[in-house]
């Protein structure tokens, strides 16, 4: 996208689930960005996918995607993100289904892929992030949103 006329700004996101252990790198769930202009700030639609094509992951199971997608506004120095973060599939959901397959049920368990949705409103300065945690992942741990606005490029 160009922008045609004024201030350009680039609004980046990532987003992660932070380990409960100490000196632990988080897990990274998907990231985007995009350029917003000054006439028309409310543009941020991207969609962040990662591993194998559903068809493929997840023993053939449909609609198991993990990213991030949402829309940001910008208005002086002030910035609204809206975003849904999906949450890739643990161990520990696939450990569950398991155990429930192993009592006696059918066979037809399938672990549910999550989604987290965010709000926000900050007062932003050039360049620092700000982080949000947003909720949790089926294993309790915190997801979190990070996201900062800097100076677009000059043409």
């Amino acid at each position: 996208m160009r922008c045609p006329s004024g201030i350009v700004r680039i609004a980046e996101i990532q987003t992660f689930v932070q380990n409960p252990q100490p000196h632990a790198d988080p897990q990274p769930i998907g990231s985007a960005s995009v350029e917003v202009c000054a006439d028309n700030e409310t543009k941020y639609i991207d969609i962040v996918t990662r591993g194998a094509p559903d068809d493929v992951a997840n023993n053939g199971q449909q609609g198991h995607k993990s990213g991030v997608d949402g829309t940001i506004q910008i208005h002086g120095r002030t910035a609204q993100l809206n975003a849904n973060i999906y949450i890739p599939l643990s161990d520990a959901d696939y450990t569950q289904c398991a155990r429930q397959d192993d009592s006696g049920q059918d066979g037809s368990c399938k672990p549910h892929a999550q989604v987290v949705s965010f709000t926000g409103t900050w007062v932003f300065s050039l360049g620092k992030w700000a982080t949000f945690r947003t909720g949790a992942d089926s294993a309790g741990s915190p997801v979190v949103i990070a996201a900062r606005v800097l100076s677009g490029p000059v043409e």
